[in-house]
């Protein structure tokens, strides 16, 4: 029965349908992989990927009128709540800005430097800082800091060079012990303090939430003014309305951070274009094969019908058509997933260079399995209707 229902079979037709579903399927398949390795390639150091959640650390521009009464512009609770309310919006932190003055010193190698400066304090969750350091007692009050790394490096590239001082690492400066003077409402006192940990995306000098409640009591003033920065996550890092709702209220977001939107939403435009490619391809060499099953299918119309009408059941008839089928797709399930291991040699070796590394290839692999048994599922009902078609015939 198979010999003879296999008699005008194609094999250049079965062949056409083969190359086609390969081209497109390997189209689809490396142009996933290929999405999920460089994704990462945008993310910072504590940040998430490029194509998840992103912070963004967002203010207000200063302007003449700011200059004029030397007050920092600040977010309303309107303007919080305006954010939060964006569907990419997730949590949203305000900056909590010191209304008291302090001073640091340190006795670095027999000379005693001190200089003044700043403390901004944060929600712990949104710190990237291990929070068994980022603790604060009033009864011990040791004062943990969390430094941004543009401070350290600008000091070892420009301010030690040309003031005779030595550089450090991060390592040897947190384990410096600092002094902190605090003074404001009447009070002045000193603190041990040390740095417990560098930022590469908060720019800034941040103290615990804890820290900065307690010190405002008792050196700061009766108000909280509101904050000057906000820290929003961002659920879709490649949402293209980020940076049109930015730059519709006039906010200015700090550092690269601000191209991040583009370079997503430019990074999945192109991969879905090519995959959309090789989906079409794919889409048109199963157009190709049902066609040639439906020609094949009537050139044997009266071989089919005899059979049926001897007893075979349309089950058994359709079952050589259907194995035939399954190899066929077998084989492009195994050279496509060759083909996607082979080309993605070609970017894990620069990606690994910049010390990147390739996400997993197993769910591109899980994906391409998955595709090509539904081709073969629909491949089987479409036989199996064909046949019993000549039996109604």
């Amino acid at each position: 029965m198979n010999r003879l229902l296999r008699k005008n079979i194609s094999a250049w037709q079965i062949g056409g349908y083969a190359v086609a579903m390969l081209v497109g399927l390997v189209i689809v398949l490396v142009a996933f992989q290929f999405y999920r390795d460089v994704a990462g390639a945008f993310g910072a150091d504590g940040q998430e990927e490029l194509v998840g959640a992103r912070n963004l650390v967002i203010s207000k521009p200063v302007g003449i009128k700011s200059t004029l009464t030397g007050k920092t512009p600040g977010f309303s609770p309107e303007d919080i709540a305006d954010i939060e309310s964006q569907p990419w919006a997730g949590k949203v932190a305000p900056f909590q800005a010191a209304d008291f003055r302090v001073w640091a010193g340190v006795d670095f190698g027999g000379r005693n430097l001190s200089t003044s400066l700043f403390f901004e304090s944060l929600p712990d969750d949104v710190v990237d800082v291990d929070l068994s350091k980022w603790t604060f007692d009033p009864s011990q009050p040791e004062i943990p800091i969390l430094v941004s790394k543009d401070y350290l490096t600008l000091y070892n590239m420009g301010f030690a060079p040309s003031g005779g001082m030595p550089v450090v690492s991060q390592d040897m400066l947190g384990s410096i012990p600092l002094t902190v003077r605090l003074s404001g409402n009447g009070r002045s006192e000193v603190f041990p303090a040390r740095i417990v940990s560098f930022s590469s995306w908060l720019n800034t000098v941040a103290v615990p939430q804890r820290f900065m409640d307690w010190a405002h009591g008792r050196f700061g003033g009766d108000d909280v003014p509101q904050p000057s920065r906000l820290v929003v996550e961002v659920t879709d890092g490649a949402d293209p309305t980020v940076n049109d709702f930015m730059a519709n209220r006039g906010y200015e977001v700090a550092g690269p951070q601000a191209d991040l939107g583009r370079a997503a939403y430019f990074l999945r435009v192109v991969t879905s274009v090519i995959a959309g490619v090789g989906g079409v391809i794919a889409l048109l060499a199963l157009g190709i094969l049902l066609l040639s099953l439906f020609l094949l299918v009537q050139k044997n119309r009266r071989t089919i019908s005899t059979l049926l009408l001897l007893g075979y059941s349309c089950r058994a008839v359709s079952a050589g058509y259907i194995r035939l089928l399954a190899v066929v797709n077998s084989c492009v399930l195994v050279l496509a997933c060759a083909a996607v291991l082979l080309v993605r040699g070609l970017w894990t070796t620069p990606l690994s260079v910049v010390g990147l590394e390739p996400s997993s290839v197993f769910p591109t692999i899980a994906a391409a399995v998955a595709v090509m048994l539904v081709v073969t599922a629909v491949n089987i009902v479409v036989v199996r209707r064909l046949v019993g078609g000549c039996f109604r015939a």
